[in-house]
């Protein structure tokens, strides 16, 4: 025996929920547009066309020399922009290092500084 279900007063009522429907790619229901598919992707395997004759081969594709050159390109703009990170973070880091001498020459002079070394001595 199943326990009553309560309605719940935050239950959804325009949508219908969303149910589960298993559908086995076992069972004979494939539609005839995934057949197609699989003749059409087994015939070009065979090397065949629609048509039954066999399909021409085709050397319009990169060459190597192409894909290799393409490879090293790629390789210089990683490199380069390698060397441009870390010649901006050296940059940064002088920048930032000036900036802190400056602020303890500033220090130095202020009247912090007098309050510091009389507690340094005192």
């Amino acid at each position: 025996m199943e326990a009553p279900k309560l309605r719940s007063m935050f239950r959804n009522v325009r949508t219908e929920p969303r149910r589960f429907s298993f559908r086995s790619r076992h069972l004979p229901q494939l539609k005839a547009e995934w057949v197609e598919r699989k003749r059409r992707v087994e015939s070009e395997v065979l090397g065949e066309t629609i048509d039954g004759n066999p399909r021409g081969i085709s050397f319009r594709g990169a060459t190597m020399r192409e894909v290799l050159s393409d490879r090293d390109e790629r390789r210089r703009a990683a490199v380069q922009g390698a060397r441009r990170a870390a010649l901006r973070a050296a940059l940064i880091g002088v920048f930032l290092c000036w900036l802190a001498y400056r602020g303890v020459l500033w220090l130095e002079g202020s009247e912090f500084a007098e309050m510091m070394k009389a507690l340094e001595h005192g």
